[in-house]
């Protein structure tokens, strides 16, 4: 549903063909219509059934149309008018001989009694304040797609039968996706907003059609849409919005929690767990509170934001009036989203949901967008892995005009940086709801009868350091020592020490030979099928030639691959085809660096191999939450950790040891095999125990 898929010239105007504007405007322009406002100088009665010409589009797309008409009145009626306090248009001649049976295309007009039935359609008349001999004599139709591009048109054309097929008419039309056309159509916009509610009082009346008249033309309306003549030809695709959705226990307790804080909320939910269904149950809440009401979802990256769309949409089964992605891969994104706004403040829409990036809502040109928003527009700003916000830069991106805010992540501490997660506990209320992985593990989802996380074994696999990278290790270390001595050290400096410290565990060069064992090892017992191993940059090519070494089908994800470079006629991106044939089972393995770790639903996965292990637990805690998520095929999860297990016991070893340690008891708390691993940590001579701090 998009005008863009109509060819609409600058101009129109009868040529002879009586045919011409209705079939080649009207009736295509309708078709591709989710709004239609309509002012028509002249009102018969044949105006409303031919009004109803292509309204099997509005139908089809779950439609609403708005009708401003003005008819010729007698001096009595004007006086009736003028006298009366409240207007008792039923008692006028103009409606005196109104019958629905003088309608000829009795089809069309019982698609219009059917939205009229449904609140599809809405009728006013406006009528000359000043006499009744002068009629409101303006022209414009306005019209909204599904996309949110606007298209309207004014000139000659009244909203009758002989207009539309017989008169000598001509029209212009503009259109919000071609440059410099905008200001004609929020033109159009703004005079139908002010004759709609009445704001022109200087000039003319609006009043609301008599009940009587709507009575009568709903008479003939069917009980369903599928009983409408115009209907056989459509199925309707378009799914009515839904108003609630159900939710678990833990959903309901944090909405509740949202509630109850003043509609802001940091929650901390384990991956997999229904954050989705959750944010969007808080939004429910409101929805019927509030109007104008625009929903902002923010996340890492392009693919997760078209994720969350998917679920809301597909999953959820929640259709919004606008659902749209704003980020750097639209052409002119801050006009689409300015477009938006107005809409909704224009009352063209009730509600909207965007899907954007960290980076787009912390850009200037959103800001300035969101900032400019003078109207009554309530906005609800869902944060997914709210961790990332954080940052300095896009701290920018936490408005107050957000006045309803709800923060999502599994791990919303961010490593080295109190201040940054000071910064992002504030802003969300200073109040938290959690439900962790051990709480998920613990819990059955009735649905299933299963717990809503799968059941993992943890299997720690042990390597040293080199010689090189053990005495790098220890420069580094007293170089840290040496900088949290000084008076005026800058926090960063010391924190890009660390950073740089734990980059030599990470790409500790014994792994890539363990890791290899441990894949013929894995592929021995069972194929690899369902394998996502978390590598370093620096690892990733050594790892990528292994596999390929021995005949395993993979592929690279990383933060660099397009989002919108196509890859064939799949019409997905690089990233998105590969994890769609990891889906299928034609990859085997999928090598992550770092853009896995954050809300990429593939819930086939079944075996996480940490080779890039981290001692910062949200990294670790995101890359368990790959593989745990249930799926009907798999009965339980691997986790395979790589584990720098120094040999010699210095005291630097015991520091390094006692980092990993750490790790190690976290995730193997809640594995299957706990038991087991606590043995193995104490049969190289380390309590796992004393770490559990």
């Amino acid at each position: 549903m998009s005008y863009k898929n109509v060819k609409f010239e600058d101009n129109y105007e009868t040529t002879g063909i009586k045919t011409q504007l209705l079939e080649e405007f009207y009736i295509p322009m309708l078709q591709e219509t989710t709004q239609y406002f309509r002012i028509a100088g002249f009102f018969s009665s044949s105006s409303l059934a031919i009004a109803a010409k292509g309204i099997e589009g509005l139908i089809k797309n779950n439609g609403k149309m708005r009708l401003l008409i003005s008819p010729k009145i007698s001096e009595q009626d004007f006086r009736i008018i003028k006298e009366s306090q409240e207007s008792n248009l039923e008692s006028l001649s103009l409606f005196s001989g109104f019958d629905v049976s003088t309608f000829s295309e009795l089809d069309n007009l019982q698609a219009l009694a059917w939205m009229l039935a449904n609140k599809r359609l809405e009728i006013k008349i406006v009528i000359d304040k000043n006499s009744g001999d002068s009629i409101f004599h303006q022209k414009v139709g306005i019209g909204c797609d599904a996309e949110g591009n606007m298209l309207s048109f004014s000139g000659s054309i009244n909203e009758t039968a002989q207009a539309w097929l017989s008169n000598i008419e001509e029209f212009k039309t503009f259109k919000s996706w071609e440059e410099g056309q905008t200001t004609y159509l929020l033109s159009d916009l703004k005079k139908f907003n002010a004759y709609w509610n009445d704001e022109r009082q200087d000039i003319a009346k609006v009043y609301d059609i008599p009940q009587s008249i709507k009575n009568k033309i709903i008479s003939v309306a069917p009980r369903d849409v599928t009983d409408l003549g115009i209907m056989k030809k459509y199925k309707t695709g378009k799914k009515e919005r839904t108003n609630s959705i159900s939710l678990f226990s833990h959903q309901k307790e944090a909405v509740d929690a949202w509630v109850a804080n003043d509609n802001k909320l940091l929650m901390e939910m384990a991956t997999g767990t229904g954050k989705t269904r959750t944010a969007i149950g808080c939004f429910l809440t409101q929805l019927n509170k509030i109007k104008n009401y625009l929903v902002i979802v923010a996340t890492p990256q392009n693919t997760l934001s078209k994720q969350w769309r998917k679920d809301i949409e597909e999953e959820l089964d929640i259709h919004f009036d606008i659902s749209e992605v704003i980020d750097g891969s639209v052409a002119k994104w801050d006009q689409k989203f300015e477009t938006i706004l107005l809409d909704l403040n224009s009352d063209l829409y009730e509600n909207a949901i965007i899907y954007s990036t960290h980076d787009t809502i912390s850009n200037p040109k959103f800001i300035r967008v969101i900032k400019n928003n003078k109207f009554n527009t309530k906005i609800l700003f869902i944060c997914d892995e709210v961790h990332g916000i954080g940052s300095e830069h896009q701290q920018e991106a936490l408005l107050d005009l957000y006045e309803y805010r709800v923060g999502l992540s599994a791990t919303p501490e961010r490593m080295y940086d109190e201040k940054g997660t000071n910064v992002i506990r504030k802003y969300f209320g200073d109040k938290s709801y959690e439900f962790t992985i051990k709480d998920a593990l613990g819990t059955i989802n009735p649905l299933t009868g299963k717990p809503f996380l799968n059941p993992y074994y943890y299997y720690p696999v042990f390597v040293d350091l080199n010689t090189a990278e053990r005495n790098d290790y220890v420069e580094i270390t007293k170089k840290i020592i040496y900088l949290m001595s000084l008076d005026d050290v800058d926090e960063s400096d010391i924190n890009l020490q660390r950073i740089l410290r734990a980059n030599i565990l990470k790409n500790a060069k014994m792994k890539i030979d363990e890791v290899e064992n441990l894949i013929l090892k894995i592929d021995g017992k069972e194929k690899i099928k369902d394998t996502i191993i978390f590598a370093t940059e620096e690892q990733a090519e050594k790892v990528l030639s292994m596999l390929g070494s021995h005949g395993i089908t993979r592929c690279k994800i990383t933060e660099h691959e397009s989002t919108t470079k196509k890859l064939g006629s799949s019409g997905l991106s690089e990233r998105e085809e590969y994890i769609n044939q990891f889906r299928k089972g034609n990859v085997q393995v999928l090598l992550g660096l770092k853009c896995l770790d954050e809300g990429i639903d593939i819930k086939n996965a079944r075996i996480a191999i940490l080779l890039a292990s981290s001692t910062n637990p949200r990294e670790y805690v995101q890359r368990i939450g790959r593989v745990i998520r249930p799926d009907k095929n798999k009965k339980f999860s691997e986790i395979y950790d790589l584990i720098v297990m120094p040999s010699d016991g210095k005291k630097i070893d015991i520091s390094i040891l006692e980092k990993e340690a750490r790790r190690a008891l976290q995730i193997a708390n809640n594995a299957i095999n706990c038991d087991e691993v606590v043995d193995l940590f104490r049969s190289k001579g380390v309590n796992i125990e004393d770490y559990d701090k």
